[in-house]
């Protein structure tokens, strides 16, 4: 029956609209933005040392050995808490964890640039590699929660593209400061800088995205096991093993003997020698996008692996010759080899196809403790190189003078590493994500 002046019609059902699309994708964006600047900032303070070696070596009065001790002391702690940071990542979240470690660096800078005694230098660096720990997996955890598993090779890249370019802030406008002022005084101002960042990152980062389209929650995986998936995977050890050797020439080389190496090798000061030394992270940053977009079309990361290592020790090995083949010729190779470096970067995106996302974090930062296992055995081993065949020269202040030839001896170590990368990569099974840009 139906009542007069009623109308029994059902309201019209409007289609669901996904209007939290938009501010999931504009959030990613400035969270990510927010971590990859602290990546940044902390590449700085890592490579900075490569500008400001005779300052420290005459203020601390130490030789070439001893410095590479002093400057990988931020590798022992970085290292070692490569795991832990991980875990907590995957645990309590990258907010509070990247805000922390923003606050050990600004602490550790400081007090670097504050002290005349080597022990307390090395206590510095330490500190500084602690805070460090987390800031590239951060933003590797941060791709993998916030974007879809086809875009994380392509975020990765880009990661690596931001923490390139502090290896080039690191370079020509860090030189300059340094010589406007004191190493002292340009490490303090970073130090302040730190404040600032730690603010952005604070303000800006948030752990998970709260509006998106997710299905039931995988089960959780214990520590114990996630360890031991870590522990005894021979392709993820084999992956970050040959991800340390393909970083040699920015962890050994970029960040400490290659500018003093140019300054003697092409009889230039330290602004001209980071210039040509800025050409290895601007190659790197332009080319790791690139190939880790070009190897998820090819569907093939050790394949691209594989011609990077091979080009770039091509490249470095040119480029070891800069007394020889001069200043401009120099300057390609640098941009070329580090150009195809950003093929290192695969080797993330690799391990990362062989865990469940629950565990990313911790397996990230497992394979980044081992790729920068090269910083603290290569550091020091060119240094000790270069001491062997030092000639016995000193300048004015009693430190110690090394030749070109010098430098050679201990740069082939940068090719002779990229080429075993190579061979092991012989060993490694191809892996690439299932879905499409």
């Amino acid at each position: 029956m139906k009542l007069s002046g009623v109308h029994n019609h059902k309201p019209k059902v409007q289609p669901p609209t996904n209007t939290n699309r938009k501010p999931i994708i504009v959030n990613a964006w400035a969270v990510w933005i927010a971590a990859a600047i602290f990546y940044w900032y902390e590449m700085i303070l890592r490579a900075g040392a490569s500008v400001m070696t005779q300052g420290i070596m005459d203020t601390f009065a130490i030789n070439a050995t001893h410095l590479g001790l002093l400057t990988s002391f931020y590798y022992y702690s970085y290292v070692i808490l490569q795991v832990p940071s991980g875990m907590l990542l995957d645990k309590i979240g990258p907010r509070l964890v990247i805000s922390l470690s923003c606050i050990l660096c600004t602490i550790g800078t400081w007090i670097f640039a504050s002290t005349s005694d080597i022990a307390t230098a090395e206590i510095a660096r330490f500190i500084v590699g602690a805070g460090s720990a987390c800031a590239f997996v951060a933003c590797l955890k941060l791709a993998s929660d916030w974007f879809s598993p086809s875009r994380f090779a392509f975020i990765a890249g880009l990661t690596n593209m931001l923490g390139t370019l502090g290896g080039m802030f690191a370079g020509v406008p860090l030189a300059k400061l340094v010589n406007y002022t004191t190493w002292q005084q340009a490490t303090m101002w970073l130090a302040y800088a730190g404040i600032v960042v730690t603010i952005l990152c604070w303000t800006l980062i948030r752990n998970k995205p709260k509006t998106k389209n997710t299905t039931t929650p995988a089960p959780a995986v214990g520590l114990r096991k996630s360890l031991f998936i870590l522990a005894f995977d021979k392709q993820i050890i084999l992956a970050a093993a040959i991800g340390g050797l393909m970083y040699v020439p920015i962890s050994s080389f970029a960040e400490l003997w290659a500018v003093p190496f140019l300054m003697s090798a092409l009889e230039v000061n330290n602004e001209w020698a980071s210039f040509v030394n800025t050409m290895i992270f601007i190659g790197m940053a332009v080319g790791s996008p690139i190939i880790a977009k070009f190897a998820f079309k090819q569907k093939s990361y050790i394949k691209i692996m594989k011609f990077s290592a091979i080009a770039s020790a091509v490249c470095f090995f040119i480029g070891s010759y800069a007394q020889s083949i001069g200043y401009f010729p120099t300057i390609i190779a640098m941009f070329i080899g580090g150009l195809w470096l950003g093929g290192q970067v695969l080797c993330f995106s690799v391990v990362k196809e062989r865990v469940p996302n629950q565990v990313s974090g911790t397996a990230l930062a497992y394979t980044n403790a081992i790729v920068m296992l090269s910083g603290v055995i290569f550091q020091p081993t060119m240094g000790w190189i270069l001491d062997n065949g030092w000639t016995g020269m000193l300048d004015s202040e009693g430190a110690r003078i090394y030749s070109a030839a010098d430098y050679q001896q201990a740069i082939f170590a940068v090719p002779a590493c990229l080429l075993f990368g190579w061979l092991l990569l012989k060993l490694c099974r191809d892996t690439h994500p299932k879905l499409e840009y």
